[in-house]
């Protein structure tokens, strides 16, 4: 079985467990800590993860480029990461037109815990965990299609198991921008470092405005976000698209300098494509099909 299809059937594997989990398991991980209950579905998809590499004997070391990091290209990637930042508020903006924002509705439980708890749930575990399986093991498993291909496929998975619009628009950009950023250093510690700045950029941004917030006469950032009219998020997605058009070139810009910096230019040049089967599996497909029809049902029909 070649790499690639082994990723088709851990996807499928994992669309079929997670939405079971959505489904049927929250009401068992409602009696659990809060810090557990933030991280419930963290431990949902690593399960298969490492079944599969155990059953099919891949080392996650082989499989995963893990260069020691760099303090410059630490640096570089802090810049990189600044300067996807509007983008992301970009798409986050359009999809909150028409999707619901779940990450604002466990703004709630985050306020029963520490601030480095939520640090910890929300920024450190999903940066550890998720580079490890999205970017370390599927991109690893599809690099065998080529890089270009091995991104936004990696990408299109971590976004669809968001498994809601709002998120699945930015987490599918982003997918895809640290899966190059792992290519393009040899190393997955920067994509972890780069997850964890976004995640704890939003965290401490909340954390702040929820005591700013009550000055001014509005409860929290959750209250404020529910009385935001849909013509202020077009007005907000309007002004950030303009950013977001300046700031991504200036990203792709810096990108080239990492690549440049970590000596990799020539490793993406030969490997961005490569010949051979383009078409997407059945098995690939029928797992894009049961999250998007999950997404429908959560965002449109429930």
């Amino acid at each position: 079985m070649t790499k690639s299809k082994k990723a088709n059937g851990l996807f499928l594997l994992m669309t079929v467990g997670i939405i079971c989990f959505n489904l049927f398991g929250r009401t068992v991980t409602a009696e659990l800590p809060v810090g557990l209950r933030l991280i419930s579905s963290e431990i949902v998809y690593l399960i298969p993860v490492l079944l599969c590499l155990l059953v099919g004997r891949d080392s996650p070391g082989k499989l995963i480029p893990h260069k020691a990091p760099r303090l410059s290209t630490l640096l570089m990637t802090v810049l990189f990461v600044l300067l996807l930042e509007p983008l992301v508020t970009c798409l986050n903006a359009f999809t909150m037109l028409f999707s619901p924002n779940y990450v604002l509705e466990t703004q709630n439980e985050l306020t029963l815990v520490s601030l480095p708890l939520q640090l910890l749930c929300i920024a450190v575990v999903p940066a550890l965990a998720e580079e490890f399986m999205f970017r370390g093991v599927f991109e690893g498993y599809y690099r065998e299609k080529g890089i270009l291909s091995a991104a936004l496929l990696s990408g299109l998975v971590f976004g669809l198991f968001h498994l809601n619009f709002n998120q699945f628009g930015y987490a599918f950009v982003i997918g895809i921008a640290f899966a190059l950023l792992l290519e393009g250093t040899g190393s997955i510690f920067y994509g972890m470092a780069a997850h964890f700045l976004i995640n704890g950029f939003s965290v401490i941004i909340t954390a702040l405005s929820d005591q700013i917030l009550p000055l001014t006469g509005q409860e929290s950032m959750a209250a404020a976000a529910e009385s935001i009219t849909a013509e202020v998020m077009v007005n907000t997605f309007c002004v950030y698209a303009v950013l977001a058009a300046v700031t991504t070139c200036l990203a792709g810009a810096v990108y080239i300098w990492i690549v440049k910096h970590s000596g990799r230019t020539a490793y993406l040049e030969e490997n961005w494509k490569k010949p051979g089967e383009k078409k997407l599996s059945p098995v690939f497909l029928l797992g894009v099909i049961l999250c998007v029809g999950f997404m429908v049902w959560r965002d449109f029909m429930r």
